[in-house]
């Protein structure tokens, strides 16, 4: 009867380690997303930007078929055209992320991701 109850025991504690934060599955950025923004809060947009590679770095494609490099670490992401502008932020949850933006015109904004 103590055999069946300390294997039962080690049961539960694998089943509750499974179901544990230390086991959250990664954010997974890869696929297509739509994009708002805002340029100094007077130039606005929106289009789809698309990732592809795997949960921690690759490449993407924007609406206006830009491209560049995306990395991200945990919930934070960053993604970055050759030109050197650049979008940092965070994700929220699988579906959605937001953040800030900066040009290397000197160019600032905000940005909201959701898909």
């Amino acid at each position: 009867m103590k055999k069946k109850l300390m294997i039962l025991l080690i049961a539960a504690l694998f089943v509750a380690m499974i179901f544990s934060t230390g086991c959250k599955k990664k954010f997974d950025i890869t696929g297509t997303w739509t994009v708002y923004g805002d340029w100094y809060t007077w130039i606005t947009f929106s289009g789809t930007v698309t990732f592809s590679g795997d949960k921690t770095n690759g490449t993407f494609v924007d609406f206006s078929n830009g491209t560049g490099t995306y990395t991200v670490d945990g919930n934070n992401v960053r993604w970055e055209y050759p030109s050197g502008t650049f979008y940092i932020g965070t994700s929220t949850d699988d579906n959605v992320m937001s953040g800030t933006m900066n040009s290397t015109s000197g160019l600032t904004g905000t940005w909201n991701a959701v898909r």
